[in-house]
């Protein structure tokens, strides 16, 4: 038993030079510390034939994913790492140290081989691990010592990220016999080729056991595929494989070890953010592009509709592509989705142009022809939508029934109106005739001074003697003469005229009163061109053809919004269902 004077002396003796004087007091285990060290070379490979390389056992447990980073294509992660090797060097016989067969020692102590994450992102190895002490284990047997280094690390790695189901995709996927894409970390010496450090898999599954779960994207566990046992015998999900390499630098090969990472995203957070609001704002725009308007109303604002719904839809591609990466060699799934929808609402707003010029010709007058109204008896019968009355078989017939009674109604006044014209003419002539047969007798006697016009004329009076011009009907001037009453005489000589033939004597009218009436015709005004019957066929035509033409719009809107429903229907659950078969492929293999 060592007093406290004993003591005292140890420590001076140490004090003295910094050094262990007295061996006789150490404890076992730092003796054991100075013999291992004292001539230990850590720059040195510990193996005492150079040309035998030295076993690396390499194993990883994952901790966390903290990131994938579609755009910039990589992924962030959490893992804590084992390695495994011996060395010769540190070998120690456990019966000289008081049975010690463990010791710990400080990493940079001893020799470590120089392991490398080869896609890594990070190039400071400062930033990428913590290296801390390494357990040291004697193996009598080998005569060597086993050395392992567990140590924490934080890798930010490369992955090209197979992106063109999203945001259904799956990162390491296997479909129809093909690996479609695959995140790996390669992990290899950086100096020693296969002749210096030859690398093994501690197991070929990544550990899982304190995985903390990410909340965007689930990995698989480690599993067999008993579907493809026959094709593959490996193991699939979070694996670690072990292969060789050959470089054109070097003359001998390199050991590698794949880790691979099969990851599957969590879609409940695009589908509710992206995909759900885009179906519902076309699926709206729908509806207001072809829901009828009102009778008297216009469709101008379903043009303004389309151009606003465009450009909420370019807002969400624009969410999209920041979370994209910026390739030309594919589009993701979601992105063929906007695109879809972005065609519809544009393909929607030229229909309801159409619609709106359809609608605004009822305006020139103009009615459907028999073959546009056949067709679009058609389409309203297809679409459930109804006919008007006057396009109907039955309608139609008493509809011309009723205009052919309305033309033969129309046909008889014109022709009473034209027998009236035609019977005044004939009587002012008559009274003519008279007139001119009196005046003829008088001036061949002229001691007669009475006035002739109140002879015949008795209910007029004086100021009526000259015949007034007003009283003429208008077909007395502007009417030629019947044939068979006026014609002309030539052998007048000086005096031509009109020569009247009838039972009761001749009259002939003078150049002079031929001027009268000329001059009355230029002083009349001019006749109607219309009648009031032809004014209600006109009418009623343009209200025909101005409810034909909405009927038609009404028709074509109909067809349209059946058509887009359709449309819309088949690319919203034809492209997500595409996308969720992907998704769950995997889903019978586990």
């Amino acid at each position: 038993m060592h007093t406290d004077t004993d003591n005292d002396v140890v420590l001076a003796q140490i004090g003295l030079d910094g050094t262990l004087l007295a061996s006789n007091y150490l404890p076992t285990q730092l003796k054991l510390v100075h013999d291992m060290l004292e001539t230990y070379d850590k720059k040195s490979k510990p193996v005492w034939d150079h040309t035998k390389p030295i076993n690396v056992t390499f194993s990883m447990d994952l901790y966390q994913i903290l990131e994938v980073n579609e755009p910039q294509q990589y992924i962030l992660l959490n893992a804590w790492i084992i390695e495994r090797w011996y060395d010769e060097f540190l070998y120690w016989r456990s019966e000289d140290y008081d049975n010690i067969t463990e010791i710990h020692l400080p990493h940079s102590s001893i020799w470590l081989p120089d392991t490398t994450l080869y896609n890594s992102l990070v190039m400071k190895d400062d930033d990428t691990r913590r290296l801390m002490n390494a357990k040291i284990t004697t193996n009598v047997n080998i005569r060597a010592a086993y050395v392992e280094l567990l140590y924490p690390t934080v890798y930010k790695f490369s992955c090209l990220l197979n992106l063109r189901f999203f945001p259904f995709d799956i990162q390491g996927s296997i479909l129809y016999y093909i690996k479609l894409s695959v995140c790996s970390m390669i992990f290899s010496s950086w100096t020693f080729d296969q002749k210096g450090i030859d690398y093994f898999a501690y197991s070929n599954t990544v550990g899982m056991t304190n995985y903390i779960e990410n909340e965007g994207w689930h990995i698989f566990r480690t599993a067999e595929f008993p579907y493809f046992s026959k094709i593959c015998t490996c193991m699939f999900w979070f694996s670690v494989k072990k292969k060789e390499m050959k470089y054109d630098c070097c003359p001998n090969k390199y050991t590698l070890l794949s880790a691979t990472l099969y990851l599957r995203r969590k879609p409940l957070f695009y589908i509710i953010n992206l995909i759900i609001p885009t179906s519902i704002t076309t699926l709206i725009a729908i509806v207001g592009f072809f829901a009828t308007s009102t009778a008297s109303g216009m469709r101008e604002e379903k043009v303004s509709l389309g151009i606003t719904t465009l450009l909420s839809m370019s807002i969400l591609m624009l969410m999209i592509s920041d979370q994209m990466p910026t390739t030309s060699t594919f589009i993701p799934l979601i992105g063929w989705f906007i695109l879809a929808m972005i065609a519809i609402i544009t393909f929607g707003t030229l229909a309801s142009s159409v619609i709106i010029a359809i609608q605004k010709r009822g305006r020139l007058k103009s009615r459907l022809t028999p073959r546009t109204v056949c067709l679009m008896k058609f389409i309203a019968y297809i679409t459930f939508e109804d006919i008007p009355k006057h396009l109907t078989e039955e309608m139609h017939e008493e509809d011309m029934k009723t205009t052919t009674l309305r033309n033969e109604r129309c046909d008889f006044l014109r022709t009473r109106r034209s027998e009236g014209r035609w019977n005044k003419q004939w009587e002012f002539l008559q009274k003519r005739k008279k007139t001119k047969i009196v005046e003829s007798h008088l001036s061949k006697s002229p001691k007669l001074s009475f006035n002739i016009p109140d002879l015949l004329f008795p209910k007029h009076s004086q100021s009526d003697q000259s015949v007034n011009i007003s009283d003429i009907p208008d077909t007395a001037l502007t009417s030629p003469v019947p044939p068979a009453i006026v014609q002309h005489d030539s052998s007048e000589g000086d005096n031509p005229g009109l020569k009247m033939n009838g039972n009761d004597g001749d009259s002939v009218l003078t150049s002079s009163k031929k001027s009268t009436f000329a001059l009355a015709q230029q002083q009349r005004p001019p006749q109607k061109t219309s009648t009031s019957c032809d004014e209600n066929s006109i009418r009623q035509n343009r209200r025909l053809a101005r409810d034909e033409y909405n009927w038609m719009a009404k028709v074509l809107e109909r067809l349209f919004f059946i058509f887009f429903i359709i449309i819309f229907i088949f690319v919203t659950i034809g492209i997500n269902s595409l996308g969720f078969y992907y998704w769950s492929s995997m889903d019978h293999l586990l």
